[in-house]
């Protein structure tokens, strides 16, 4: 149990500032005397662990001599636990070796503040170990800023931090995506995540059951996501920004939910739609920050008469003479580009030599019946690959093989394809078979031979 102890401070208090973050508390600490208010125990453990930080971090070592650790310089001791702050700006140091035989219940350690040490900090961020109980942690906050050697995934395991209230990453090197994990955090009141370019992915939607959030703010991230409907469940949120990301979508009505927030800052990001008249429920809705986005209508009735709102948008979008009324389409599902899947290139028409051969071609775009004469084929129907209309030499007897007609006076180049065939960049036929596309070589006897050759590689790689 000692070592399980032992082990949550080093991944969770002293993580916090090894890993280089930054730990502080919402409560006001209250200058002690001394270590005398604190007991024999407590005392003697946080001392221990004050001076693994100044074994690691050579100018604290320099500066924290002798016993009393209250009167150490950076050290602030109150009647609820131990401030630290590194106001160091070129201090540098490596993770500290936790000291065997310690009972880290009793580290009275609550607030390390690394935030001046800047870029002469590095290292990655922490898993926290399971098998403990994280209820006597004592971090209350994680924040790190302008940290850009601070590294690593966005770690999962940061859900076991029950009692943390705030959780801040400003101009960071994290990267990963949003762990829905987090959603476990059922003390968090604060979430800040701003200029960290490499945080991506998605809006969780399990954070909707975060039950203390109240402020929400996912700042200048290349995140790729539509609004969760779920978040409108979240009855304690206050203040949500998403600015500068790249969600995109509507405007979920059930947002309305959202009980208490007051302040929603959408603003450049890639959303679409109609606004919702439902938002105009939002009992203490005061802002809606909408402009950069890419809104068709205007400003609802509903909205307008909440004469507390207001609405941050483009002009055409407000007032009487709204523009965009009736500019709203309905939004189809995003991009379904209709791809005409049969054989791409091969929408090659009746394609028969002109003279003889009458084609009786299996390709689904033919619907001519196979008794048409070859004459009755349309300019305007004529689909074969580039569109490039040579003139026809039939003159020329052609060496390439599936070639109809080939290009000028060379007997190496084809102009145009037989049926089933159809005109590489290369002027060379290719034939299709189900299953791929083969080359012909020497005649069609060996390009169904490289069509089965085809057949059998899919089959097998299947």
């Amino acid at each position: 149990m000692a070592l399980c102890v032992r082990r949550l401070v080093l991944a969770a208090t002293l993580a916090a500032a090894v890993a280089l973050l930054l730990c502080t508390s919402s409560a006001p600490v209250v200058r002690a005397a001394g270590t005398a208010d604190f007991t024999a125990a407590q005392r003697t453990n946080t001392l221990k662990v004050l001076q693994a930080f100044g074994s690691a971090i050579p100018v604290l070592g320099e500066k924290w001599t002798g016993d009393d650790f209250c009167s150490w310089e950076l050290v602030k001791c109150g009647s609820s636990g131990v401030n630290v702050s590194f106001h160091l700006s070129l201090a540098a140091g490596t993770r500290p070796e936790m000291p065997v035989g310690v009972d880290y219940t009793t580290v009275m350690m609550k607030v390390l503040d690394v935030s001046q040490m800047g870029l002469g900090l590095s290292g990655t961020l922490p898993e926290m170990p399971v098998g403990v109980d994280y209820k006597h942690v004592m971090i209350r906050s994680l924040q790190c800023y302008v940290m850009g050697e601070l590294v690593g995934t966005l770690p999962a395991s940061w859900s076991r931090l029950q009692g943390l209230n705030s959780l801040s990453f400003w101009s960071c090197g994290v990267s990963g995506t949003l762990p829905a994990s987090w959603s476990s955090m059922k003390s968090l009141s604060s979430l800040w995540m701003q200029y960290c370019p490499s945080v991506t992915g998605t809006l969780p939607p399990e954070w909707a059951s975060m039950p203390r959030l109240e402020m929400l703010r996912l700042r200048h991230l290349p995140l790729r996501s539509r609004l969760p409907p779920e978040w409108g469940s979240m009855r304690s949120l206050t203040i949500l920004n998403l600015e500068g990301t790249q969600v995109y979508g509507s405007l979920p009505p059930r947002w309305s939910g959202m009980s208490n927030v007051w302040l929603l800052e959408l603003q450049n990001c890639d959303l679409s739609g109609s606004l919702p008249p439902e938002w105009a429920a939002m009992p203490k809705l005061l802002r809606v920050d909408l402009n950069g986005n890419q809104f068709c209508g205007c400003v609802p009735d509903s909205w307008a008469q909440k004469v507390s709102l207001l609405v941050n948008i483009e002009d055409e979008h407000k007032g009487r003479d709204c523009r965009l009324g009736s500019d709203c389409r309905t939004t189809a599902a995003p991009q379904t580009t209709t791809t005409t899947t049969v054989k791409p290139p091969t929408t090659t028409t009746t394609t028969t030599r002109p003279p003889t051969t009458t084609t009786t071609t299996t390709k689904p775009p033919i619907t001519e019946p196979p008794t048409a004469p070859p004459t009755t084929e349309l300019p305007t129907t004529t689909t074969a690959s580039p569109t490039v209309t040579p003139t026809p030499a039939p003159e020329t007897e052609c060496e390439v093989d599936g070639c109809e007609v080939c290009e000028g006076d060379s007997a190496a180049r084809c102009a145009r394809c037989g049926a089933d065939y159809f005109l590489t960049d290369e002027r060379t036929c290719l034939v299709y078979c189900d299953g791929g596309v083969a080359a012909v070589s020497s005649g069609a006897a060996a390009a169904a031979a490289v069509c089965m050759v085809v057949l059998l590689s899919v089959g097998l790689a299947t």
